[in-house]
């Protein structure tokens, strides 16, 4: 005897699957994407912490991937950078976070308020080089935010369809 006697629990538990997948990918991009929408705010200080969340840290995947620092010590502010692996690269010909100097190097950050404690780095500069919003928002941040948006669409799309299937498909005795 068969476990399944039909194909219908498998189109609700792949509707599902896809949906949930859908909503974690989105809330990894919906923080870049709400600090598109938000206008720029500039700092100056220089970095106390910096901390690259272990769970993708050093993926290089899109919007998995970011940095979170902490500016002239205040530990209730977060700055999260989104960038690429290279960009990350090319930036550490002139700054690092893991540097021992990390801390003595003055920034210029431009970034955009997600929330209370949250902001979102559009560009980044200090006396040796920088980081420009072109290359940083548009070149990465719009352009993947885009594709990821893509993702989850069709993602959700696919979801829906199964879910319809599931609906109008008898089941087999």
């Amino acid at each position: 005897m068969r476990f399944f006697t039909s194909r219908k629990p498998a189109l609700l538990n792949f509707s599902l699957l896809l949906m949930f997948l859908a909503a974690w990918l989105m809330s990894y991009i919906l923080p870049a994407l709400k600090g598109l929408i938000q206008e720029d705010q500039l700092f100056y200080g220089t970095v106390s912490h910096a901390a690259i969340p272990s769970v993708f840290g050093g993926s290089n995947v899109p919007f998995f991937d970011k940095t979170i620092f902490q500016i002239n010590g205040d530990d209730q502010v977060n700055f999260v950078l989104y960038a690429s692996k290279e960009m990350l690269d090319d930036m550490s010909d002139w700054y690092s976070f893991a540097a021992i100097n990390a801390g003595d190097v003055p920034l210029e950050v431009s970034a955009a308020r997600i929330d209370e404690k949250t902001f979102i780095v559009h560009s980044l500069a200090s006396s040796d080089g920088e980081m420009d919003f072109e290359t940083l928002v548009m070149d990465y941040q719009v352009y993947y935010g885009f594709i990821g948006c893509t993702i989850v669409l069709a993602m959700m799309l696919a979801s829906l369809i199964l879910f319809i299937l599931w609906l109008v498909k008898k089941r087999r005795r």
